[in-house]
């Protein structure tokens, strides 16, 4: 345990970071990027982020509500609300997406996943939508588990093409909470509405904890060290209530 929070610090220190978005909720679950069927999970999720230390007025703040639900067995759906990301003290609701995910292969004892995953962004003020396509690859062991999350995205607007992915390693410290560090590239992946703020080129890391607090609240809180063209530090909260 000791060497993992060593390893955790390292690479908290020493590699430019971002905000990388693993769901630790399905991860204890040792599920696939599928919400088990018939489940309904409400999210509120916020971030912080100190563009620069020595002039407040550039902290940049963003936040969004999510819902999820189990279609079947091998699909779930997520659709999303809330206001991107603007100087802080500034709030409009002005951001939606909608997303799907198909388990495409689970093996037999759950020791791996693959999943396809297809969303849509989008603003109601401006034009800035986007496709984005990605295939997750989960790999779980008795305490660890992995994650391999290559991205495709492609702005309807600007017409730009992304590829990027993001890897992530996670300790399982019981059966109700775990830690992880994830690192990603040019992923559009960095949060449940992603694509507005990693550019390519962009490398980054991020620390994460997910625990439960009883039998219906979870909490995700998400520690990062700048982007490697913009922010210097950064953090993100996210609370997931199971309804059903």
């Amino acid at each position: 345990m000791k060497k993992l929070i060593i390893v955790l610090i390292f690479f908290m220190l020493f590699i430019n970071q971002a905000f990388a978005c693993f769901d630790t909720y399905l991860f204890l679950k040792k599920s696939s990027m599928v919400y088990p069927k018939k489940s309904l999970v409400l999210e509120a999720n916020g971030e912080y982020s100190f563009t620069k230390f020595k002039d407040p007025s550039e902290d940049m703040f963003f936040t969004f509500g999510n819902l999820y639900y189990g279609v079947s067995d091998r699909f779930s759906i997520q659709m999303s609300i809330g206001s991107g990301e603007k100087p802080r003290g500034e709030f409009k609701l002005d951001s939606y997406g909608i997303r799907g995910v198909y388990n495409v292969y689970t093996s037999p004892i759950r020791f791996f996943t693959v999943d396809f995953i297809l969303e849509q962004r989008g603003m109601f003020t401006e034009q800035a939508n986007e496709i984005e396509i990605s295939t997750p690859v989960i790999f779980y062991g008795n305490t660890f588990t992995y994650v391999v999350h290559p991205t495709f995205n492609y702005g309807l607007n600007s017409e730009n093409f992304t590829l990027g992915g993001h890897l992530g390693l996670f300790y399982n410290l019981s059966s109700s909470s775990l830690v992880g560090l994830g690192i990603e590239y040019a992923s559009v992946h960095s949060s449940s509405y992603a694509g507005q703020r990693l550019t390519e080129s962009e490398s980054s890391t991020s620390v994460f904890f997910g625990t439960y607090l009883g039998n219906r609240l979870y909490l995700q809180n998400e520690i990062a060290k700048g982007l490697s063209n913009s922010r210097d530090i950064g953090f993100a909260l996210t609370t997931k209530f199971i309804i059903n």
